[in-house]
């Protein structure tokens, strides 16, 4: 059968994917990974539902087709991936390996890993600009961002925060990173740092409510979605007015995050209870949850055109 749309969530607990269609709201498939591998993160690659999956127990990561329900191949990278950025000019895949502070560069076409980078401690969330070919990459533990050239893997700059960064984005035009962060200036409840990607200068703090989980920048740069893992929903931050202009509770802790492709609908996942949520942020309301496999983190909403 033909999908014009899938979501596919990784359920970390039970080492399954499940696969949704999203127009009918209806798991149609779920698939079975080595037991114990721990999938975590999730990326589309190509026009035909192939996905790639960090197994964060397993120390590697897998490509997977979703329509047949096959492993299509893995392999061994660092200890404890985490998250995943895909580079679509030169098919590869830069892979954040949190134990072994360090990141995997794999050439997906061969599933050949090609190059290891040395981090900061506790690498954690990474994006891809790809108009400037840079990686940002957020250490927890030694409390910085690297802006990686992605091309010949050189640091240029090193942006100290002290606040745990622990994802980063960048604007849909590159000339804005955020970063959330799990702490801020006077609070434990953590931030969103916004910086200026000219010379990475903090145009604005802005303070939230809980712990973040992953975040989303809207296309037009006025909103940034954050799935608040500490008070259990959706945070809606205007980027005008910088503050949290509203909450959508959603089923407990939230961590997990994909946008379809109208930005109408924000699917979150719920690893307390097993389940994933749709909220319409537009009329601020949860409007549809679902259960899934054992203790879901990583969610991706695809579209069978990539281009």
């Amino acid at each position: 059968m033909n999908y014009k749309y899938l979501i596919a969530v990784t359920n970390t607990g039970d080492s399954t994917i499940s696969v949704i269609d999203p127009c009918h709201f209806k798991e149609i498939k779920r698939i079975q990974l080595p037991k114990d591998s721990g999938p975590y993160d999730i990326i589309n690659y190509d026009k035909s539902y192939r996905v790639l999956v960090s197994q964060y127990y397993a120390d590697s990561i897998a490509s997977i087709d979703l329509l047949k329900g096959e492993v299509l191949g893995s392999i061994i990278i660092g200890r404890r991936p985490w998250h995943m950025v895909y580079d679509k000019e030169r098919a590869l895949a830069f892979v954040t390996n949190s134990d072994s502070d360090t990141v995997s560069v794999v050439c997906v076409k061969k599933m050949k890993l090609i190059s290891q980078l040395k981090t900061g401690s506790m690498p954690q969330g990474i994006d891809f600009d790809p108009i400037f070919k840079t990686l940002a990459i957020a250490n927890v533990n030694s409390n910085d961002v690297m802006i990686i050239d992605a091309h010949n893997l050189s640091l240029k700059k090193l942006i100290k925060l002290n606040k745990n960064p622990m994802q980063v984005r960048y604007s849909a035009k590159g000339d804005v990173l955020f970063v959330s962060c799990s702490s801020s200036n006077d609070s434990d409840m953590g931030c969103i740092k916004v910086l200026d990607t000219d010379n990475y200068k903090t145009l604005a703090e802005i303070r939230l409510n809980a712990i973040p989980g992953q975040i989303y920048i809207t296309k037009d740069g006025k909103y940034v979605f954050v799935a608040s893992m500490g008070n259990g929903g959706l945070e809606i931050v205007d980027l005008e007015k910088k503050k949290i202009i509203y909450h959508v509770p959603t089923n407990g802790m939230t961590h997990g995050m994909a946008v379809d492709h109208n930005e109408r609908y924000v699917y979150v996942t719920n690893p307390g209870d097993n389940s994933i949520s749709v909220v319409d942020w537009k009329i601020r309301r949860k409007v549809d949850t679902m259960r899934v496999g054992k203790e879901p983190n990583g969610i991706v909403f695809i579209s069978n055109d990539l281009t």
